[in-house]
């Protein structure tokens, strides 16, 4: 399976892909984090319950990406999820990890919904959302204040009808 629960051993590897400036200026939290504060972090999210923490690993065995599923409700069957892929990941990586884990999301652990939230300044992840079927449900306006400022956030939903009609499609394109 291309989805593996993320192991003590790899949270180096997973910090340092994190920590690259690439991938930190996208995140909500753009600071660079301490190893210690990292395995800090993984101890108490391990022991969470509506949370999954995944690395994605590709067709040859090697590790390309990190996948996540967060505010995972039962009851409303809804959830969020992040992703990003290793800086040095091969083009395409982004959309074999996001169609392995939505099957998953979807598929797998029987959810209805799954949210996204992406930063105004990340038209890349914005596009990517939009590729995968997921659909506007709004916008936050000045709800994040980074390093450039306040930006605006867009949520994103994509519901399990919607990425059934809609998987092919990604698999063609």
């Amino acid at each position: 399976m291309p989805l593996r629960d993320i192991q003590e051993e790899y949270l180096e590897l997973m910090l340092s892909w994190r920590n690259h400036p690439s991938i930190r200026s996208s995140m909500f939290s753009q600071s660079a984090i301490g190893l210690q504060q990292h395995q800090a972090w993984f101890s108490r999210e391990a022991k969470k319950d509506n949370s999954a923490w995944f690395l994605y690993v590709d067709l040859s065995g090697t590790p390309t990406g990190i996948v996540y599923f967060t505010d995972m409700d039962r009851v409303a069957n809804h959830a969020f999820w992040g992703f990003y892929a290793a800086p040095s990941a091969p083009p395409g990586t982004g959309t074999k990890m996001g169609i392995e884990a939505l099957d998953y999301f979807f598929e797998v652990l029987g959810f209805h919904k799954l949210n996204g939230e992406v930063l105004e300044s990340n038209e890349r992840s914005q596009k990517f959302h939009r590729k995968l079927g997921f659909r506007v449900e709004g916008i936050f306006r000045d709800h994040y204040f980074g390093s450039c400022g306040y930006e605006s956030v867009t949520r994103f939903g994509l519901k399990s009808g919607e990425w059934s009609a809609n998987k092919q499609e990604v698999l063609l394109s």
